[in-house]
């Protein structure tokens, strides 16, 4: 970035969903605007919606990757372990968070007009050709890699696009975009669970694509840049953002956290089997956590736009990291429903505080750009940290992982402060 940039970085914070805030006062690139004016205008409402249908569709599919493993272990693929199926889903999320690096510098240099029916064509060619597959390496090429990079393509932009509409309601607004997410982790379980046995594989993915269309459409037609930004020149991605410590110090520690952070998303369901619940209620666990993390995605962006991004990140980030570490000691029905609120509030907030952070380090033209950095990185931590929590489940089985989880978010919140400290050292600040 510019020099201006390194001046920012010293008082800025962190953000990635992220997939998706900037401190709520506004940085000397970033304007506030004047009271005769307001965010919330008719265009930044327009990109508000299309942004939340792009990430119900898409991120919200992602969460309801359960259902798929299940229904591959059962049928399709029961010759196949569920180590192996796990690699679909755990693929896919590689593919689309390092995807977003790359097309972070695309967004900048060609715009979000070209990328999102771009995007939503690859993404629903490659889930229709999903429904067609029989075989595991037809399955990893559709639905884990060119899914992925389908997603990664329409994603980028659905996420950097509000940031650019909103400052001082930054936090609020990215909170809204992720809650699509959570919305999405509640409905796409329950229609395709329910789909899948009332009219088989093929068609129930069919039937969802044909829901999804309609919406990516709409975002198509209405994300768009704010009026200001809509004739200026596209900026050249400046690669100076990889020398910001607030960045490096921020992207360093999601990695860490996001080791960890899904862990209960994933094996709450069969932790609670394995306590002797109902398989049909401990299916709607996931449900339910998904359904708090709506609440946590949306109420704590409000506050931090009031006290500081990286403030409410760390709290989140900590309390996530305490409720994983006591997963183990959740033993009746209604402690696990209780854990798998709790635990969705908390992990939401950190879900919808990521892009946030990092997009207040940059200019707004580089958001996408920056926010993509960041993801990519984490998209490692996505690949490689459901093979390490399965061989931990293995030889010391869900106390070993419910460790694994916290501590990890324990160490990222570590570097999470560092980020927090060299921003502003000082106790009470705003950051």
């Amino acid at each position: 970035m510019s020099e201006n940039h390194e001046k920012l970085h010293d008082s800025s914070v962190t953000d990635p969903e992220s997939v998706i805030e900037v401190v709520g006062e506004p940085t000397p690139t970033q304007s506030a605007p004047t009271v005769q004016e307001s965010e919330w205008n008719r265009d930044a409402i327009l990109t508000l919606i299309g942004s939340t249908s792009v990430i119900f569709c898409t991120v919200g599919l992602v969460n309801a990757f359960g259902v798929f493993q299940t229904y591959y272990a059962e049928t399709l693929l029961s010759n196949s372990s569920p180590s192996q199926i796990s690699w679909i889903g755990s693929f896919n999320v590689f593919t689309l968070f390092f995807g977003t690096f790359p097309v972070g510098y695309l967004n900048v240099k060609y715009g979000h007009k070209i990328l999102l029916p771009v995007g939503s064509v690859i993404f629903l060619f490659a889930f229709f050709m999903t429904s067609l597959c029989k075989e595991f390496y037809q399955f990893f090429l559709a639905q884990a890699f060119l899914l992925g990079i389908g997603i990664a393509i329409i994603l980028t932009p659905a996420i950097s696009m509000p940031s650019q509409h909103f400052i001082k309601n930054r936090g609020l607004a990215l909170g809204i975009c992720v809650a699509g997410s959570s919305l999405g982790g509640v409905f796409w379980p329950i229609v395709f669970n329910n789909l899948f046995r009332e009219v088989g594989f093929g068609w129930g993915v069919r039937i969802g694509a044909f829901i999804m269309l309609p919406l990516l459409a709409i975002a198509c037609v209405t994300i768009r840049l704010p009026k200001k930004q809509t004739n200026m020149p596209k900026p050249k991605p400046d690669f100076s953002i990889f020398r910001d410590p607030v960045l490096i110090l921020l992207a360093v520690g999601l990695f860490f956290i996001y080791l960890g952070l899904f862990t209960p998303f994933f094996y709450i369901t069969s932790y609670s089997i394995s306590l002797g619940f109902d398989a049909n209620i401990s299916f709607y666990m996931i449900s339910i956590l998904n359904a708090a993390s709506l609440f946590g995605r949306v109420l704590p962006g409000f506050i931090a736009d009031h006290v500081g991004f990286i403030n409410v990140l760390i709290f989140a980030v900590i309390i996530s990291a305490i409720i994983a570490c006591c997963m183990t000691k959740a033993t009746s029905l209604g402690g696990v429903i209780v854990l798998s609120l709790a635990y969705g509030f908390f992990s939401g907030s950190v879900i919808s505080l990521q892009a946030a952070c990092a997009a207040s380090q940059v200019k707004p033209h580089q958001i996408p750009f920056a926010v993509g950095a960041v993801l990519a990185l984490l998209s490692i931590a996505a690949l490689i940290g459901t093979p390490i929590v399965g061989q931990i489940l293995l030889k010391f089985n869900y106390l070993g992982i419910a460790l694994f989880s916290g501590l990890s978010m324990f160490v990222g919140a570590i570097f999470l402060i560092l980020a927090r400290l060299k921003k502003t050292p000082k106790t009470f600040a705003k950051a």
